[in-house]
């Protein structure tokens, strides 16, 4: 088995990351959530790379950046939505901008901090209504138990910059560690998983 880790396009709130006006996205349906157009631009690419590439089948996010993503990538299949793959949730402060969230000392028990947290700390801190990592990584897991790896099969999933971080981990059977939250995982290039022996290993692409 193949399987492809897509991230959706640069989205409009992407843009705002490094800016005062950042804001916490998760799971968040919002104008500020779809793609932009160098989002679809980044789609378009990418969808040349699988050309001439046989993709058995695809499962998506069902949030709105990444069903745009995988229509512009994969626009002759018959995509499967599934909300195993959304982004983090992050409850009630989805939509709040991070630099006033974080001026309150009573938000810190919330949102992970790798400098200063401890690893277990990190994986299960979430805001009340929210999620934490490793209930993602659970549900990384769930999207993984439909799929026999032995099979010749090539998928592709196309999902979250969180959810991709823990999928990662989870399809080379890691334990997690700090690194986990200093992966980066840009908008709209595929990583792609080969089962080989009895585990995945990540393929290099060119």
């Amino acid at each position: 088995m193949r399987i492809y880790l897509i991230r959706h396009g640069e989205t409009h709130a992407n843009v705002l990351f490094n800016t005062p006006d950042r804001m916490m996205i998760g799971a968040l349906e919002s104008p500020l959530t779809q793609l932009n157009e160098t989002g679809r631009q980044q789609a378009l690419q990418t969808r040349q790379y699988f050309e001439g590439i046989h993709v058995d089948q695809v499962i998506s996010s069902d949030l709105g950046r990444t069903r745009e993503t995988s229509s512009i990538l994969f626009p002759d299949h018959d995509v499967q939505y599934t909300s195993l793959l959304r982004e983090r949730s992050l409850g009630s402060d989805e939509g709040k901008r991070t630099e006033l969230l974080f001026l309150h000392p009573e938000m810190q028990k919330y949102h992970v901090f790798p400098e200063t947290d401890s690893l277990e700390v990190c994986l299960s801190k979430r805001v009340p209504d929210g999620e934490n990592y490793l209930m993602v990584m659970d549900r990384c897991r769930k999207v993984l138990s439909q799929f026999d790896f032995s099979e010749e099969k090539t998928v592709a999933l196309v999902a979250h910059f969180h959810t991709i971080r823990c999928m990662r981990y989870v399809l080379l059977n890691k334990e997690p560690d700090k690194e986990l939250f200093n992966l980066m995982i840009p908008n709209a290039k595929p990583a792609l998983f080969e089962y080989q022996n009895g585990s995945f290993v990540e393929i290099q692409l060119d």
